[in-house]
C-alpha cells in the first residue's frame, strides 16, 4: 500500500501544474493507494481557500469536492488515525532537525503506522524530513 500525500490528490483532482506528474504517476501504480481521514480535511480546506481567493468558483469548488469525494470512493482507501498515530507524531516533531508540520507528521505517522510501504508527495522540504526519519518517502517531480 502506498500513501498519496494531499498535493498528490489535489493534482489529480485540480488541474494545475502538477497535475501532469500525479496522473503518471497514478496511471503506473499497481498498488492501492490510501489517504486518510486527514486528507480529507486538508482537501477540502484547500479548495474552500481557493474559493475565497477567487481562484475557483463556488461552483468549480463544489464540483472539485464532488469529484475528491468520487476519487475517494472508487480508487482510494482510507486509513484510519489511532491514538499512536498522533503519539508517534508528537515524538517526531520533537527533532526539530526535522523541521515537520504538525499535519506533515500526522500524515507520516498514519501512513507507516499501516504499514505503508512507502509515501509518495510533491512537498520537496517533507520528503528531506522524512528522510531523516529514515521513512521511505518518494518526492514526485513536476
Amino acid at each position: 500500500m502506498i500513501y498519496a500525500d494531499t498535493n498528490i490528490v489535489l493534482a489529480l483532482v485540480c488541474d494545475d501544474d502538477l497535475s501532469d506528474a500525479a496522473e503518471a504517476w497514478y496511471k503506473s501504480v499497481d498498488e492501492t493507494i490510501a489517504i486518510s481521514p486527514w486528507t480529507v480535511i486538508e482537501f477540502r480546506a484547500n479548495i474552500g481557500l481557493r474559493v475565497r481567493k477567487k481562484e475557483f468558483t463556488r461552483a468549480a469548488g463544489l464540483t472539485a469536492l464532488a469529484q475528491f469525494d468520487r476519487l475517494v470512493d472508487s480508487a482510494l482507501h482510507a486509513l484510519a488515525p489511532a491514538e499512536s498515530h498522533f503519539l508517534k507524531a508528537r515524538d517526531w516533531l520533537a527533532h526539530p532537525e526535522c523541521a515537520l508540520h504538525s499535519g506533515d507528521a500526522l500524515h507520516l505517522a498514519i501512513s507507516f503506522g499501516h504499514q505503508c510501504r512507502q509515501f509518495v508527495t510533491f512537498d520537496q522540504p517533507l520528503g528531506a524530513s522524512a528522510r531523516k526519519l529514515n521513512l521511505p518517502v518518494h518526492v514526485l517531480k513536476p
